[in-house]
C-alpha cells in the first residue's frame, strides 16, 4: 500500500533548496503573512504587483509600528530577497533540494531588529560616523558643497533673477499698453470731434500707420476698422509707424485720391539717390544709382506701372531707398512748384487745426519755407 507525504506551504529563499522541474505556478497560494517563527514577514507577488519595493517596506514597517524612516528600510533591505511561496512534501530529504509541486513567486524581509546588522545598514552607519568625526575635527577642511547643489543653487538664483526681470517687464508692458488705449482713445475723440464740427468733408478720415512694408513698397493706415494699403509711390516721403494723417477717399475706388500727413518727419534711415536708366521694359526698369549699383526694379501696383510708362533709357530719376529696398522713385524735374504751393496750403490747415488742440503737432515753420523757395 502506498504511502503518500503530506504536503506543506513554505516560503523559499534559496535557489538550491527547491527543485521546481516539476512544480507549476498557482495564483490561489497568495498570500501575506509571518514565518513559523515569526522571523521574517513575506509577500506574494500578486500583491505588491507593478508597485515599488521601498513602498512596500515603508508600508509594512508602518502597519507593524514601525518609523518608516531610512535606518529601518535599510535594515529591511540587508535581508530582503525574491523567494517562492510553494507546496512542498511533509517529509524528505534534507541533504537533497525540495521538491515543490507549486508555487508562486513572492518576496521576504525581516523586521528591522537592533542586533541584526547587514552589510548596508553597516555602511550607513559607518558614513555616519565619518561625517560626524569630521564636523569634530577642526584641523581638517571643512565640508565642501557638493557641485551639483552648488549647480543647482546657482540655477535657483538665476530663476529668481529672471523672475524680477519678467515683472519689471510687464509693468513696462502694462505701461505701453495704456499709453496705447489713451493715444487710441484720442485719435478717437479727435475724430468724433471733427465729425461733430463739420471741420472735414465726408470722404476725410483720419488714421494711423500702422504697417510699413519695404518689400511690397506699401503703408497701411488703419481708421477705426477699415485698413487702407497705400503705395510709398503715391507718397513724397516715408512716414513713421504710429503716424497720423489724412486721406480722401471716393467710393468705388479701392485707394485714397490723396493723403496728408501732419507732420515732415520721415524715417531717418532714408537715403535718396540720384539714377540713370538703363534700359526700360513694359513694367520693368534697370537703373545704375549715384554710387554705381545697379538694380531692377518691376512695378507692384497700377501707379508705378503708368510710371514706368513713361520713363526711357537714359532718363535721370531720384530713388529713395531704406535698409537695402527702393521705396520710391520719380522722374528728376518733375516736381510742380504750383502742386507743391497747394501742399504747403494744406499743411497750413492742418496747423490751424492743431491749434483747435484736436492734434498735437509742432510746426516748423523754417523747413517748410525752406522747401518752398527750393521748389518756387
Amino acid at each position: 500500500m502506498a504511502i503518500f507525504e503530506k504536503e506543506k506551504l513554505q516560503v523559499i529563499s534559496q535557489k538550491d533548496a527547491a527543485d521546481l522541474s516539476k512544480a507549476s505556478i498557482n495564483q490561489d497560494l497568495s498570500a501575506v503573512d509571518y514565518d513559523k517563527d515569526e522571523k521574517y514577514f513575506y509577500i506574494t507577488i500578486d500583491r505588491i504587483l507593478f508597485t515599488n519595493p521601498i513602498s512596500t517596506i515603508e508600508t509594512v514597517l508602518d502597519a507593524h509600528g514601525f518609523v518608516p524612516n531610512l535606518e529601518n528600510i535599510l535594515s529591511c533591505l540587508d535581508n530582503f530577497h525574491f523567494s517562492i511561496y510553494g507546496k512542498c512534501p511533509g517529509r524528505g530529504d534534507k541533504k537533497a533540494p525540495t521538491r515543490v509541486s507549486e508555487y508562486i513567486p513572492c518576496i521576504r524581509f525581516e523586521l528591522p531588529r537592533k542586533n541584526n546588522v547587514g552589510v548596508i545598514l553597516q555602511s550607513f552607519y559607518d558614513e555616519i560616523s565619518k561625517y560626524e568625526s569630521k564636523l569634530s575635527d577642526k584641523n581638517k577642511t571643512p565640508w565642501a558643497a557638493d557641485p551639483e547643489l552648488k549647480k543647482n543653487k546657482d540655477v535657483y538664483a538665476e530663476l529668481k533673477r529672471l523672475k524680477v526681470s519678467n515683472e519689471e517687464l510687464q509693468d513696462q508692458v502694462s505701461l505701453l499698453t495704456e499709453q496705447l488705449n489713451r493715444e487710441q482713445k484720442s485719435l478717437s475723440r479727435a475724430s468724433r470731434a471733427l465729425d461733430s464740427q463739420r471741420v472735414l468733408p465726408d470722404n476725410a478720415k483720419m488714421c494711423r500707420v500702422e504697417k510699413i512694408d519695404l518689400k511690397r513698397r506699401t503703408v497701411k493706415v488703419k481708421c477705426q476698422r477699415e485698413v487702407f494699403d497705400i503705395p510709398t509711390h503715391m507718397l513724397d516721403r516715408i512716414p513713421d509707424f504710429q503716424e497720423r494723417c489724412l486721406i480722401i477717399v471716393e467710393d468705388g475706388q479701392e485707394l485714397p485720391v490723396g493723403i496728408l500727413f501732419f507732420t515732415n518727419e520721415e524715417l531717418a534711415r532714408v537715403e535718396k539717390r540720384t539714377a540713370e536708366l538703363l534700359y526700360v521694359d513694359k513694367d520693368r526698369f534697370k537703373a545704375r544709382d549715384s554710387l554705381r549699383n545697379e538694380f531692377q526694379i518691376r512695378a507692384v501696383n497700377e501707379l508705378e506701372k503708368e510710371t514706368i510708362k513713361s520713363l526711357a533709357r537714359g532718363m535721370k530719376i531720384v530713388v529713395s531707398i531704406v535698409d537695402g529696398y527702393v521705396v520710391h522713385f520719380s522722374v528728376f524735374g518733375s516736381k510742380n512748384p504750383a502742386q507743391f504751393t497747394a501742399r504747403v496750403q494744406e499743411q497750413l490747415i492742418v496747423y490751424d487745426m492743431a491749434r483747435n488742440q484736436l492734434v498735437d503737432i509742432k510746426p516748423d515753420n523754417d523747413k517748410v519755407q525752406q522747401n518752398f523757395e527750393t521748389y518756387s
